[in-house]
């Protein structure tokens, strides 16, 4: 049975990989996958290189926040015995010995399940794919100044929709307001521009919000 897992102990630089994570329904160089339970771009995964890493995006590991050595038959990182070691304040790979890493069981609650349904639809609409995410980038951001607004975000969902890239449910004024508000507050800075570092967490929000609004609309 699958089992999710909760990383916890990491404080100041990269905390933020402290959360429980659910195990998804792909895998990567051949090893299961999982996600934050948070709604936030946070996965671990192996690296295909004797590695299990903590990173925003599923790749080759080269730009993850922490990682732990493998160990021979291990099927997920909670049976490593450690230490993990993560990128300090400084820019330095330190061991950290507060880190740690333990099973607990997948959680079936309605909105977690919901959640995990996120990153299939990403992956169906292609917004996974590094290639993909510049070229959408460049589109949203189409003056160059590597920060956009609610209003050329609003402007970037009607046309992907419009344009059939994207399902008539996403372009939603509400959702969308509320899916901006989550990413400049608590994924972002705190300023009133999404960065180019937060376009995954926005892209996230998107689908996320739209996606309670339609489940509480029809209560």
């Amino acid at each position: 049975m699958p089992v999710a897992l909760r990383i916890a102990g990491r404080m100041g630089r990269h905390a933020l990989i402290n959360d429980t994570y659910e195990p998804m329904q792909i895998t990567h160089n051949n090893q299961p996958c999982w996600v934050a339970r948070a709604v936030a771009p946070r996965y671990i995964f192996h690296s295909g290189k004797k590695r299990w890493c903590i990173s925003k995006q599923i790749d080759d590991g080269a730009r993850c926040w922490a990682y732990c050595e493998t160990t021979s038959g291990g099927t997920d990182p909670s049976s490593c015995p450690g230490p993990w070691t993560c990128c300090d304040q400084d820019g330095e790979w330190r061991a950290d010995n507060k880190v740690s890493c333990t099973s607990v069981p997948a959680d079936n609650d309605k909105f977690v399940q919901l959640r995990m349904t996120l990153d299939a639809d990403m992956r169906h609409y292609g917004l996974v794919d590094h290639s993909n995410l510049k070229s959408l980038w460049r589109r949203l951001d189409f003056n160059g100044n590597n920060i956009v607004s609610l209003a050329e975000i609003d402007k970037f969902v009607v046309e992907m929709v419009e344009g059939g890239s994207w399902p008539a449910w996403l372009n939603n004024k509400p959702a969308l307001m509320r899916a901006y508000k989550k990413t400049i507050l608590k994924d972002g800075d705190g300023d009133d521009w999404v960065e180019k570092h937060e376009f995954h967490a926005l892209l996230l929000n998107i689908f996320w919000f739209n996606k309670l609004w339609q489940g509480f609309s029809q209560i």
